[in-house]
C-alpha cells in the first residue's frame, strides 16, 4: 500500500510513530531553555539579589557600633580593632566573586570575630556582676555583620532539591536555636543570683528584710521571666524544620536588623532603650544579644533557600503564611501580657517605697498593652479558620501594627521620669542612658512593629492577593475552555464509523496483493510494490490510493477498504 507525500500515516501506531511525534516539541523546548538560562534565569536573579543584601549588611555593618565601647560613633574605639574589621570584612566581599569550600574559608575569620565580641561581653557580664560597671553588650554591628557572613558563605542557588546540600546549614541554625535558649536561661539565672544576693547583703534578720529587698527581688524575677519566655517562644522556631517557622524567622530576624538601625540613628533611640539599642544580657534590656544575635543568623541562614521557594505569591499552598504568622502573633500577644505584668509590679514598688508614680499613666500604657495582646490573640485563633473575611483579618492585622507602634509612643512619652537625674548609672554617658525611673518600653518594642508588619504582608497574601488569583486562575480556565476546538459531527464522522459484523470478514489469508497505478502515457502499466497483510490482521486496513497519475482516486477523505472474500 503506497501512500502520497502529503496523506497522514494510517497503519498501526507504532514505536516508531511515538518516538517521531514529539521532536519537534523537542526541539522547540531546547532553545526556549537555552534562552531562559541566558537571559532570564530566576536562579541567577535570585543569586544576585542575595549578594547584594550580603554586599549592603557588610558595609553596614562597618558603620554601627558592635559594642558600647567599640564602634563609629563611639568614643575611644580602638584603631587597631577597625583594621581587624576592615580586613575581614573585605575577605567576606571577595568571598562572593569565588566559589566552592573557598567561598565558606574566607568568611570564617568575620564569625570568628562575632564570636570574639560575644565571647567578650559574655565575660564582662561576669566580671562586673553585682557591680555598677556596664559590661560592653553586643551592638547591631555585629548583628548586620553575622548576617551578611551568612549570606555570603552559602553556595549558591541552583534551583534543583538541594536538601543534601543545605542539611549542614540547616544544622547550623538549629544549634544556634538552641545556644541562644542555653545561654538566655543561664544569663536570667545569673542575672538572679546577683540581685538576689544583693536583696539579701547587709540584712542579718528577718526584721531588716523589708520592702526594699522584696522590691528588687520581685522586679527581678518578673522581669528575667518575661524576657527569657520571649527568647524560648522566637528561639523555638529555629530548631523547627518546617516552613511556616522559617518564615516566621526570617521576618523577626529582618525586624531585629531594622529595629537596631533605627533605634541607633534615631535621637529618640536612647528614649526607647536606655542602651541605644545595643543588647545586654537577658532581663536588664528586653531579650538581650541572646535572641538578637541568632534571630538575625537563623534568618540569615533559612532567607536565601526559604523565600526562593516562595518567591511567587503562594497559590498552592498558603498554610505556611498563615502558620507563621500564627507564631508572630503569639509573640506579640506573650510579650504584651509579660509588659502588662511588669508595669504592674513597677507601679506595686513604687507605692510600696513611696517613689513618685502617676496611676493614669501607668493604667494607660497597661491599656495598650492589653488591647494589643487581645486584638493578637483574637487573630491567631480566626486566622485557623478559613471562612472568616479576608477584609476583615487585612484591616485587623493592620490595627495591630498601628497599635504595636503607639505603644513604643506612648511608651515612650508616658514613661515616669527623674525629675534631677541621679548619679551614676550612665545617664550622662553619651552612648547610653536615659531619665527614665522605669525603662519597660525597648528595642525589643520595635522589632514586635516590624513583625507586625510582616504579619499584615502576609495576611493581604494569602486574603486579598490569593481571591484574586483564584478568579484570574478560573477566567483563564473558562477561556481555554472556549477556546477547546469542537469534535465534528454529522457527515465528516460517519466516514470513520467501522462497522463490526457478527463474524469478522475472512481476511486471515496468507498475503493480499493490491494491485496499485494507472496506465501511462506511452501505454506501459506500471504498479507499485504490494504490501503484505500480516495474517494476524483480523481487523479491517484503511486504504488510500495514489493519485500521483490519474487522480482516479480522491484522497480528500480516508475510506475503509476490505479485502474480497476468497471464492470456494
Amino acid at each position: 500500500m503506497r501512500q502520497s507525500s502529503d496523506d497522514t500515516p494510517t497503519g498501526p501506531i507504532g514505536r516508531q510513530a511515538q518516538q517521531a511525534r514529539p521532536q519537534p516539541a523537542q526541539a522547540s523546548r531546547r532553545p526556549a531553555a537555552a534562552a531562559g538560562g541566558a537571559a532570564g534565569d530566576p536562579t541567577r536573579r535570585w543569586n544576585t539579589v542575595r549578594n547584594l543584601s550580603a554586599v549592603v549588611l557588610l558595609i553596614g555593618a562597618v558603620l554601627l557600633p558592635w559594642n558600647l565601647y567599640f564602634g563609629i560613633g563611639i568614643p575611644d574605639s580602638k584603631t587597631a580593632l577597625f583594621g581587624v574589621l576592615g580586613a575581614v570584612t573585605l575577605l567576606s566581599l571577595v568571598s562572593l566573586a569565588v566559589r566552592g569550600w573557598l567561598r565558606i574559608a574566607l568568611n570564617v575569620p568575620y564569625l570568628l570575630l562575632v564570636l570574639g565580641f560575644v565571647v567578650f561581653a559574655v565575660f564582662e557580664t561576669i566580671r562586673s556582676g553585682g557591680t555598677v560597671q556596664v559590661p560592653g553588650g553586643v551592638g547591631p554591628g555585629a548583628w548586620l555583620g553575622i548576617s551578611g557572613a551568612l549570606l555570603a558563605a552559602q553556595p549558591a542557588i541552583t534551583g534543583a532539591a538541594e536538601d543534601d546540600t543545605y542539611g549542614r546549614w540547616s544544622g547550623s541554625a538549629k544549634l544556634l536555636g538552641y545556644a541562644s535558649i542555653v545561654v538566655a536561661a543561664l544569663s536570667f539565672a545569673f542575672n538572679l543570683f546577683w540581685r538576689v544576693r544583693y536583696a539579701l547583703q547587709g540584712s542579718s534578720g528577718a526584721s531588716e528584710f523589708g520592702n526594699q529587698n522584696i522590691a528588687v527581688i520581685a522586679t527581678a524575677v518578673v522581669y528575667g521571666l518575661v524576657a527569657l519566655a520571649a527568647v524560648l517562644v522566637a528561639s523555638g522556631w529555629v530548631v523547627r524544620a518546617t516552613n511556616a517557622s522559617r518564615l516566621a524567622t526570617i521576618a523577626l530576624g529582618a525586624s531585629t536588623l531594622i529595629a537596631g538601625i533605627l533605634v541607633w540613628s534615631l535621637p529618640i533611640g536612647r528614649d526607647i532603650d536606655a542602651f541605644h539599642g545595643i543588647a545586654q544580657n537577658t532581663s536588664t534590656a528586653g531579650v538581650g544579644y541572646e535572641g538578637y544575635l541568632a534571630w538575625a543568623a537563623a534568618a540569615a541562614i533559612f532567607g536565601p533557600r526559604t523565600l526562593f521557594g516562595y518567591r511567587h505569591t503562594p497559590s498552592t499552598d498558603e498554610r505556611p503564611w498563615r502558620t507563621a504568622a500564627r507564631n508572630g502573633l503569639l509573640l506579640i500577644a506573650l510579650w504584651c501580657v509579660g509588659s502588662v505584668l511588669m508595669r504592674a509590679t513597677d507601679l506595686a514598688v513604687a507605692v510600696s517605697l513611696n517613689y513618685p508614680f502617676s496611676r493614669y499613666d501607668t493604667m494607660t500604657l497597661a491599656g495598650f498593652d492589653l488591647a494589643t495582646a487581645v486584638l493578637a490573640v483574637w487573630l491567631r485563633m480566626n486566622l485557623a479558620d478559613a471562612s472568616v473575611s479576608a477584609r476583615l483579618i487585612s484591616s485587623l492585622s493592620g490595627l495591630v501594627v498601628t497599635l504595636s507602634i503607639a505603644r513604643v509612643v506612648v511608651g515612650v512619652v508616658l514613661a515616669p521620669r527623674f525629675q534631677e537625674p541621679p548619679d551614676g548609672g550612665g545617664w550622662n554617658n553619651p552612648v547610653y542612658g536615659n531619665d527614665l525611673a522605669q525603662q519597660i518600653t525597648s528595642t525589643f518594642d520595635v522589632v514586635l512593629c516590624g513583625l507586625a508588619l510582616g504579619i499584615l504582608a502576609a495576611a493581604i497574601i494569602t486574603g486579598h492577593l490569593a481571591g484574586r488569583r483564584l478568579r484570574r486562575q478560573q477566567r483563564r480556565a473558562a477561556r481555554a475552555r472556549d477556546a477547546k476546538p469542537r469534535v465534528p459531527t454529522g457527515a465528516a464522522a460517519a466516514t470513520t464509523r467501522i462497522r463490526v459484523g457478527p463474524t469478522p470478514p475472512p481476511s486471515a489469508a496468507a498475503t493480499t496483493r493490491i494491485p496499485t497505478g494507472a496506465a501511462g502515457a506511452t501505454g506501459t502499466f506500471r504498479e507499485s510494490p504490494t504490501t503484505v497483510i500480516p495474517p494476524s490482521a483480523r481487523a479491517p486496513r484503511i486504504f488510500r490510493g495514489d493519485d500521483s497519475v490519474t487522480r482516479q482516486i480522491p484522497i480528500a477523505k480516508p475510506k475503509i477498504y476490505r479485502p474480497p472474500q476468497d471464492s470456494p
